[in-house]
């Protein structure tokens, strides 16, 4: 050994072992990039430009193994340790519209180096390469059908085939997007007035860069798959900001992804939007008309019970008036109305965030969702001192509201002044009007369907047509061959009246009793509303008997 290496420090002898180490890991990267003939570089102590390097998000370059390293008016460099990387491979393909890309091959020790210049970059909150932009409507039926092949796919990039897919989700207004991996292909769906149809099947190749995509926009971790994520994304259609709530699953193939498309359009809408029968819009009026008290709507997931408390809400936004609401997410935008998002990773919850809100003097407070016996107790007592109150449970009809808020350890005494009403309902699809005829149905089902409608109690008034006449769409243009065309909802509409307060107080009172009450005094049953629905040619029996079941 030479008297140097006798005479070194042990820091001075770890620092030259280090540069050994670095020497011998550049010249073996050096002739891996001569396997794959591509220029190598090494870029230790190489002058990072900042601005450069800032055209990859960190998220990127870490998830790519490349960053961008030098730049003039026409071209630009890249290096990486992984040339082939899908996502790498589609980011050239967006860069090449405007550069001459040239891709260098490093080591791994000069990459991480590199790496730890993003803690300097400066980025706008909003980069552009961030920012999902639909600037022109396209003809999305012919798109779609196009990109059937796989070649006209792969011709694509990531934003591309991300800008279509989010174009046609609204173009078909769908509510929510699905991605699912198969085997052999990744799948797409929408969710369209509330029923899936396949769209399209894209190919396995791109999915891996897609749900990257995906990720970074929705500022996802890119090195997770084991584990569920959830983001947000803002993409602009026409100009105009779009929320999407992003769900990402581990499953047998890949991950899949559902995106909900958080519009604007309840923001609008009015109380005889909404498909109230005569009978049951007379009681909600009655309700919205109170000063205090609970109005609670039930049903399933996706059965409009938002937009129905968001039309209330509308109906009642007046000068004078302070509104508050409590959300998981705040999924529309209203004016004048304050609205507050629960927030889990801050351990705000319905519970904490209701009795915050009640300190700020409203008038009128809508919770999102009663899921449990504090939620439920605070906002009973809101609506016992001086507030009108909306939320929503999940029970299968209205009459089964009320047995569950005692389930859950309401006292009597509190629930039967507090309530004013259980509105329970569904959504049906709207008949395509372009293409609706009579439809003949066979005599077994004709003879349900009277049975039926002779339950309608005659205080609710309802004359029924001699002869009962129901439609069906085959489909058409206009629809996209579908048969249907929006949606309505079917209600039930149960009034806290004396007699079902008296059931409240009277204690294991049974869902059995509280319909039969309900429907004495004149509530039309979903199921009865759904058919009388059909009569109008609104919509159709197989949709009535599919959402709300056969009464």
């Amino acid at each position: 050994m030479s008297n140097k290496f006798l005479a070194s420090s042990p820091q001075e002898l770890q620092e030259g072992l280090n540069e050994l180490n670095r020497k011998m890991e550049e010249e073996e990267a050096q002739a891996q990039a001569g396997s794959l003939n591509l220029p190598y570089i090494d870029l230790h102590n190489f002058p990072v430009d900042l601005a450069v390097l800032g055209m990859f998000t960190e998220a990127e370059a870490k998830e790519m193994s490349a960053v961008p390293f030098y730049k003039d008016l026409t071209d630009l460099r890249i290096a990486t340790i992984q040339p082939n990387h899908p996502l790498l491979q589609e980011k050239i393909k967006e860069l090449a519209l405007n550069h001459k890309v040239k891709l260098y091959f490093i080591s791994k020790m000069s990459l991480l180096q590199t790496l730890r210049f993003y803690s300097k970059v400066l980025r706008p909150k909003l980069a552009s390469e961030e920012v999902l932009k639909v600037e022109k409507e396209e003809n999305y039926a012919d798109l779609l059908k196009s990109m059937e092949s796989e070649t006209e796919q792969k011709a694509k990039n990531a934003s591309r085939l991300l800008e279509i897919i989010f174009g046609a989700g609204m173009f078909y207004k769908s509510s929510d997007i699905h991605m699912e991996p198969e085997e052999h292909f990744f799948k797409l769906r929408f969710r369209v007035d509330g029923v899936l149809q396949d769209m399209l099947h894209i190919s396995k190749d791109l999915q891996r860069s897609i749900v990257t995509r995906i990720k970074i926009l929705s500022k996802l971790k890119l090195n997770v798959e084991d584990v569920p994520q959830d983001g947000r994304i803002t993409f602009y259609y026409l100009q105009k900001p779009i929320d999407v709530r992003v769900s990402i699953l581990p499953s047998a193939y890949g991950e899949e992804i559902v995106m909900r498309l958080l519009g604007t359009g309840a923001s609008t809408l009015k109380l005889k939007d909404l498909g109230f029968s005569t009978q049951a819009l007379e009681v909600v009026e009655r309700m919205l008309q109170k000063p205090n008290g609970m109005v609670i709507t039930t049903g399933p997931t996706g059965s409009g019970k938002t937009t129905s408390l968001y039309a209330f809400l509308n109906e009642l936004n007046q000068p004078g008036v302070k509104i508050i609401t409590l959300e998981d997410p705040v999924e529309y935008k209203l004016e004048g109305i304050v609205q507050t998002p629960i927030d889990h990773t801050h351990d705000f919850d319905f519970a904490k965030g209701l009795r915050a809100i009640l300190r700020q003097d409203p008038d009128i407070v809508m919770v999102g969702e009663i899921r449990d016996q504090e939620t439920a107790e605070t906002a009973l007592q809101a609506a016992l001192t001086g507030h009108l109150v909306f939320s929503t449970l999940h029970t299968n009809d209205a009459a089964g509201a009320i047995p569950r808020l005692l389930n859950m350890g309401i006292k009597p005494f509190v629930a039967a002044p507090a309530l004013s009403a259980v509105l329970a309902q569904r959504l049906v699809r709207r008949l395509c009007q372009s293409c609706k005829k009579p439809a003949q149905l066979s005599p077994t089902v004709m003879e349900k369907i009277q049975y039926i409608l002779n339950q309608i109690p005659k205080v609710a008034n309802v004359e029924l047509p001699k002869e009962l006449l129901f439609f069906h769409s085959a489909g058409c243009d206009q629809c996209h061959n579908l048969g249907y065309k929006g949606r309505v909802g079917i209600y039930e509409v149960l009034e806290n009246t004396e007699a079902v307060q008296a059931l409240i107080l009277k204690e294991n009172s049974s869902m059995a009793e509280f319909k039969k009450v309900a429907v004495s005094q004149g509530m039309i049953t979903m199921v009865q509303d759904g058919l009388l629905k059909a009569l109008q040619g609104m919509t159709d029996v197989e949709e009535v008997f599919r959402v709300a079941g056969e009464g």
